[in-house]
């Protein structure tokens, strides 16, 4: 393990809104052993649905204000209780960002639990 990186972690909470919002970000550069990493996000919610997708910044500082992205996650829908894993993250970014918005016209709260490796 390079000695000069550590980890992340942390979890958030919070609730959803008529448009995404960035619910977390990550500066994943030199976080863990590879530079990754794992997302759990959670409808925490009783009554409603939320979607969220996960965007991967690639490069530097400059690439990721540029606004190009890779999307790790494409839109989802998480139904009310429902928790979802992502590990998709197969190379390192400069940043990971979970957006999260209403999938109906009532607000719901959701929770993300985050770890870098």
């Amino acid at each position: 393990m390079d000695a000069k990186r550590s980890s992340k972690s942390g979890v958030l909470t919070g609730t959803t809104t008529s448009s995404y919002v960035e619910a977390l970000r990550v500066d994943t550069r030199g976080c863990g052993a590879l530079g990754k990493i794992i997302v759990m996000i959670k409808n925490t919610g009783a009554s409603w649905d939320l979607n969220y997708k996960i965007n991967g910044y690639p490069g530097d500082t400059t690439g990721e204000m540029s606004g190009q992205y890779v999307a790790i996650k494409a839109e989802t829908t998480l139904g009310q209780g429902v928790a979802a894993t992502n590990t998709d993250t197969d190379k390192e970014y400069a940043a990971v960002v979970v957006s999260v918005v209403n999938a109906e016209s009532t607000p719901t709260t959701w929770q993300i639990d985050y770890c870098t490796y």
